[in-house]
C-alpha cells in the first residue's frame, strides 16, 4: 500500500463498516461494540500498519492533547527536573509537551503566545518572564503560573516558599556563629526584584541585634542566561571577598551564584568552609558535584512540575467545577541540604 492506511482501508481489511471501525479506533464509548469485533478491527489495523491521525481527531474534538510549558532560560539547571515532573505526569494521561524558551526576550515571548493560540494547545504551564505580562491574549486557554508571585492573582499558581527558604539559610549561618554574612543576588530568575530578599536580610539583622553593613550586599545582573550569570557574577563576588573586613559566610540567591562564589574563593586562596561558609539555593545537580559539595536550600522542582501538570489536567477535565473555586495557591516547603561548604566559625 503506497499511501498511509486510513479507517477506510482498515474497514475493508476487517470486513466491517467504516462507522464500526471508527468507534473502535477512536475509543468511543457511547455505543458498545462486541469484544470479537474489537479484536478484528485491532488485528486489521496492525496488519496494515494503521496509525491514528491525531490532527484530524483534535479538529473533531477541539482538543490537541498538547500542553505548552513556557520558560525564560532553558540553560538554567533549575528547569530540567521541573519539566520532567510535568512531562511524566502529562504523558501518563496521553498528553504531549511543547517546551518554549524565550531567553528573556519580550518579542520572542509575544510570538510564542501567538504560536500557542495558533496551534490550539489545550493548556499552558507558564514561568513568567516578568511581572506585567498581559495574559488576556491567551483567551480561555487554562494557564498555571509557576512561582509564588502575587502579580497574577486570578490564576492558579504553584511555587516554592522561597521566602521561608531564605530565612532558613540565614538562621543556619547564625547558628554556626557567623555574624558577618554576605548576600549575593542576581542571576537567571524571573523578573522579581531583589527587594524582598534584602528585606529578609535586614529583618534577620534586626532580629538578632546585628550591625548591618550594606557593603556585604552584592548585586549581580538579573535576567541573564544561567550560563552567563556564572561568569558575570565573578567580578562583583571578587570585590566582596576582597573587602578589608570580608564576610565569614555568604548566602547566594541561587546555586549558580554560589558555585561562582566557590570558584572565586578558591582562586583567592580562601578556604571553604574553614574561612568562608557558603549556602546556595535550588539544589541543582552541580551543587552535589562541586568541590566541596555545596550546602543549599532545596526547592522541590520535580514536585512543582508534577503538581502544575496535575492542576492543569483538573482544569481541563472539570472546568465547570474548578471555575467555581478561588484560584489555587500552593507553596512548597524548602529544606536545608547540608553538605561541605558550611562549618561553625
Amino acid at each position: 500500500m503506497g499511501s498511509r492506511p486510513t479507517i477506510v482501508h482498515v474497514a475493508k481489511e476487517a470486513g466491517l463498516s467504516k462507522a464500526t471501525v471508527a468507534r473502535v479506533l477512536n475509543q468511543q464509548t457511547d455505543i458498545s461494540v462486541r469484544k470479537e469485533t474489537r479484536l478484528r478491527v485491532q488485528s486489521a489495523a496492525e496488519s496494515l500498519g494503521y496509525v491514528p491521525n491525531k490532527l484530524a481527531a483534535s479538529l473533531r474534538s477541539s482538543r490537541t492533547n498538547n500542553i505548552a510549558i513556557s520558560i525564560s532560560d532553558i540553560s538554567n539547571p533549575f528547569f530540567p527536573e521541573l519539566v520532567r515532573g510535568a512531562q511524566d505526569t502529562l504523558s501518563k494521561r496521553g498528553y504531549n509537551m511543547i517546551i518554549l524558551n524565550n531567553d528573556w526576550d519580550q518579542e520572542t515571548e509575544r510570538e510564542q503566545f501567538n504560536v500557542i493560540k495558533r496551534t490550539l494547545v489545550d493548556g499552558v504551564i507558564l514561568a513568567p518572564s516578568r511581572l506585567d505580562l498581559d495574559l488576556s491574549c491567551l483567551g480561555t486557554i487554562p494557564v498555571i503560573i509557576l512561582g509564588n508571585s502575587d502579580a497574577y492573582p486570578s490564576y492558579d499558581s504553584i511555587g516554592n516558599n522561597s521566602r521561608a527558604g531564605v530565612e532558613l539559610a540565614f538562621e543556619r549561618l547564625h547558628s554556626l556563629k557567623h555574624r558577618r554574612i554576605g548576600l549575593v543576588l542576581g542571576g537567571s530568575s524571573k523578573l522579581e526584584t531583589s527587594a524582598w530578599r534584602i528585606q529578609i536580610y535586614r529583618d534577620f539583622h534586626q532580629k538578632h541585634g546585628l550591625m548591618l553593613d550594606e557593603n556585604l550586599i552584592t548585586r549581580c545582573k538579573f535576567t541573564v542566561r544561567a550560563s552567563d550569570s556564572f561568569i558575570m557574577a565573578r567580578d562583583p563576588i571578587k570585590r566582596l571577598l576582597k573587602l578589608e573586613r570580608r564576610p565569614t559566610a555568604i548566602f547566594a540567591s541561587n546555586d549558580i551564584l554560589a558555585l561562582s562564589v566557590l570558584q572565586v574563593a578558591n582562586e583567592l586562596g580562601i578556604a571553604v568552609p574553614n574561612e568562608l561558609s557558603v549556602i546556595g539555593m535550588g539544589d541543582v545537580f552541580a551543587a552535589s558535584a562541586s568541590s566541596p559539595p555545596l550546602t543549599t536550600i532545596c526547592k522541590q522542582r520535580y514536585k512543582l512540575g508534577k503538581l502544575a501538570a496535575e492542576r492543569l489536567l483538573d482544569l481541563l477535565s472539570s472546568p465547570e467545577i474548578v471555575a467555581q473555586k478561588a484560584p489555587l495557591k500552593i507553596r512548597l516547603a524548602c529544606k536545608l541540604i547540608e553538605r561541605g561548604t558550611t562549618s561553625i566559625l
